[in-house]
């Protein structure tokens, strides 16, 4: 499943959006989009943490979600159209490494299936993906970008290279057995009740370090008193970044709960870095390429017909 990468729909989605019907969501060309596939997306995405989910408009289309939904369907059919392919066996390959994470994560298998997510449906996604995937890929292979626009992309947008990051210690309560599949629910629920316990004992001003070397699962931080180092937010799991980063230097986390386990942290250090040009070159390339990639799927909107019911 790629990331959502919006193409500068939601301004037009906003306009032109009324109530769902019961029936679609949305018309991409001759493609509708049903309430229930939207829905199954949402809440795949929101499963996955590529969406924040906002329980108070839990009811309403969120203009992020439709926004993925038709960028994957125009550049979709557009590959279509030029007879883009991909083997069966590396879709039934994708959806079994799929399976697997599934298996060894059971907590989020069961968001899936709660949501009415199916084989058949992931196999369908797959194979979108990997379709729309070859499909960019065809399209950027001879662009050429030159260092010259890599260097005005750089003094045009330097915040982007204001990297964030934040120096931290954690404990961490594993769920996962020697063979790196979740535990049991009853396992699970003990272990969080363990966690817990040492969380206390952090909150009744033991040293964090020292319990950090006698609990946590993690030995290679755990030896280090926790210490994780500098890192910023793509860098660790979303889950847990997601959580870490709204601490304030010196506060400890509640249990930050992720496919590996119950997680205590504490942010000792809050930093910004700034990327340098060289550094950053690849990076700027990506981004250019996709800047580029986006106005094609842009002008792909204009020459089609897409219908927000």
């Amino acid at each position: 499943m790629k990331k959502i990468v919006l193409m500068g729909l939601t301004i037009l989605i906003s306009t032109n959006m009324v109530a769902c019907s019961n029936k679609t969501v949305a018309k991409i060309n001759d493609v509708d989009v049903s309430k229930e596939e939207y829905k199954k997306t949402e809440e795949f995405l929101y499963a996955t943490g590529y969406v924040e989910k906002n329980e108070k408009n839990s009811d309403k289309v969120n203009n992020d979600i439709l926004s993925f939904i038709i960028d994957n369907e125009v550049a979709y059919q557009e590959a279509q159209k030029e007879n883009i392919k991909v083997k069966d066996s590396d879709v039934n390959e994708k959806v079994e490494q799929l399976k697997e994470t599934l298996e060894n994560n059971t907590s989020y298998k069961e968001k899936l299936e709660s949501a009415g997510i199916t084989e058949d449906f992931l196999k369908e996604q797959v194979k979108k993906d990997l379709t729309v995937a070859k499909y960019k890929e065809n399209f950027i292979k001879d662009i050429k970008v030159t260092d010259k626009e890599m260097e005005a992309y750089y003094n045009n947008n330097k915040d982007q290279f204001n990297v964030k990051e934040v120096k931290a210690s954690q404990i961490l309560i594993s769920t996962l057995d020697e063979d790196n599949k979740e535990v049991s629910k009853e396992q699970k629920e003990k272990l969080k009740e363990k966690a817990q316990s040492i969380l206390d004992k952090v909150n009744n001003n033991e040293d964090f370090a020292s319990l950090a070397k006698k609990y946590s699962d993690d030995k290679n931080s755990g030896k280090d008193g926790g210490d994780l180092g500098y890192f910023a937010k793509n860098e660790k799991n979303i889950e847990f970044t997601k959580e870490v980063f709204k601490l304030d230097t010196n506060q400890v986390s509640n249990l930050i709960e992720t496919p590996y386990g119950y997680h205590i942290v504490k942010v000792t250090d809050k930093t910004t870095v700034t990327k340098s040009l060289e550094d950053s070159k690849d990076d700027i390339k990506a981004k250019i390429l996709n800047e580029k990639y986006t106005k094609h799927i842009d002008s792909l909107y204009k020459k089609g017909k897409i219908t927000i019911t």
